[in-house]
């Protein structure tokens, strides 16, 4: 009976080992998101959008399928930048599809979002990325200029009035995301407030409080001007009804409570509350510039004051997401009428760096959670494989610690994922339409320059993009409102 127990356990632990290097050999060396989408960010910068759409298309078709949904963003955008609307219009759909599994209609949905709670082990970025919520916001934004540059108003307004949802349902999806993980870190005697609001000027709290002040305190929550203008603009331009302008008006409130020094946003709010069509000719001229914040890895060893007085660990090694801001980008635009030579610049509607921001501070208790359940779960792993030796040679102790460290380290990675082609900042202005429908947009401070002709319309939206400074002007697309 004794031989066959020492039989036994002698299996038992080459079975241990054998998992552990097997794991080790799988996904201790698996590529991280920024290596696989090497190549299409480097095009991407640089403005070469043949190369950047032709590594997006592979990265949405042989990715690892746990990302598919954040390269048909990015596969989504390089096609509309393109000229390939139709091509767009198929990638959204797909992302929407995804979407609806996660959180389907009004919430009501076929996977739970406490699903991510339950897996802990492994990278953050082995998980699937269910987009965040500003995405998903300019997912239905970017959609419905799809559809009104193709002249579907049918589908454009059902895009329209899927912005509204995305952030009425924001609010939820982030109450019920944090309501979870301060449940599960009760569970292992965690106080996530007390640890937040305490630390020292190394800590999560520096690096946190540093993004909390890119936001402007008025900043409504979870809310982007960008596409509720859209929205305003669809209704008050195009209005034939009542309800129309007081959908307009409502959205317009919204706006100048943000911007109330904007006088073009002042004047469609006084339109709009006067309950009339449009009659003169005017033009809107919307400018993405720049490159949206970037997710970067920062690690941190979690202080005493995380943890209760009953609990056993006096810290914990994690990694966690901090965000870099992208400088480089071209600040402004020019818009000349050709036919009285006037000069327009633009002004502020959306930034992104706000926008980005204010979510990753509201999401940080979330993040944090999984980062710590992950850890803590592996520790746990740790000493359960290195006890099960105990009484072995130092030979197999040391083969098997350092296995089980090196699998800790390679698994303690932060989530950067992240819509990368999202614009910094989206720029505005409003013009009387000119007379030989001409215009020449030039980008503030470089020889960058295009000529854009009018279509014989009410209202003229053009859309323009740069990346950078270093790269040219390009004409997105025109869209046409009329009553």
């Amino acid at each position: 009976m004794q031989k066959r127990i020492l039989i036994f356990k002698s299996r038992y632990l080459k079975k241990i080992k054998n998992s552990y290097f097997l794991f080790i050999f799988c996904f201790g060396c698996v590529s991280t998101h920024y290596d696989r989408t090497e190549k299409f960010t480097f095009s991407w910068k640089i403005g070469d959008l043949d190369s950047a759409s032709v590594e997006a298309e592979k990265l949405s078709v042989d990715g690892p399928s746990r990302d598919r949904l954040l390269y048909q963003l990015e596969e989504a955008m390089i096609k509309r930048m393109k000229g390939d609307i139709d091509g767009s219009i198929r990638s959204f759909n797909k992302v929407s599809d995804e979407y609806a599994r996660w959180f389907g209609v009004h919430l009501k949905t076929e996977k739970k979002i406490a699903e991510e709670f339950l897996s802990t082990l492994g990278s953050a970025e082995w998980k699937p990325y269910k987009s965040r919520i500003y995405e998903r916001v300019m997912m239905r934004y970017y959609q419905a200029l799809n559809y009104l540059q193709k002249g579907d108003d049918g589908r454009a307004r059902a895009e329209i009035f899927k912005i509204r949802q995305a952030i009425d349902d924001s609010k939820q999806i982030w109450e019920k995301e944090l309501e979870i993980a301060k449940a599960e870190m009760s569970k292992k005697n965690i106080d996530l407030e007390q640890g937040l609001e305490s630390g020292n000027e190394d800590s999560i709290q520096k690096d946190i409080l540093q993004i909390k002040k890119i936001v402007p305190d008025n900043f409504p929550v979870f809310v982007n001007p960008a596409a509720i203008y859209l929205e305003a603009l669809y209704f008050l331009r195009g209005g034939r009804q009542r309800d129309d302008f007081e959908k307009a008006e409502f959205s317009l409130r919204q706006l100048t409570s943000i911007y109330p020094k904007n006088k073009w946003l002042s004047e469609d709010y006084a339109k709009a509350k006067s309950f009339s069509q449009a009659t003169k000719e005017f033009t809107y001229v919307f400018f993405d510039t720049g490159r949206a914040p970037v997710r970067v890895e920062k690690r941190f060893d979690l202080p005493v004051m995380f943890f209760s007085t009953t609990s056993r660990i006096p810290y914990l090694g994690i990694a966690m997401p901090s965000l870099k801001i992208n400088d480089q980008y071209a600040s402004n635009i020019s818009i000349r009428s050709d036919s009285d030579n006037t000069v327009y610049n633009t002004e502020l509607l959306a930034d992104l760096d706000v926008i980005v921001s204010q979510e990753f501070e509201k999401f940080y208790p979330v993040e944090l959670t999984k980062a710590i359940s992950g850890s803590l779960l592996k520790g746990g792993l740790q000493y359960i494989a290195t006890d099960s030796v105990r009484g072995e040679n130092d030979t197999v102790r040391s083969v098997l610690g350092v296995g089980s460290g090196i699998l800790a380290q390679a698994t303690t990675r932060a989530d950067l994922r992240s819509w990368s082609t999202l614009p910094k900042q989206i720029r505005f202005c409003k013009i009387p339409t000119p007379t030989d429908k001409k215009l020449t947009i030039q980008s503030v401070g470089t020889n960058f320059n295009i000529a854009v002709t009018l279509k014989p319309s009410l209202t003229n939206l053009v859309f323009i993009r740069s990346i950078s400074s270093y790269t040219p002007l390009k004409l997105v697309g025109q869209i046409s409102i009329d009553p």
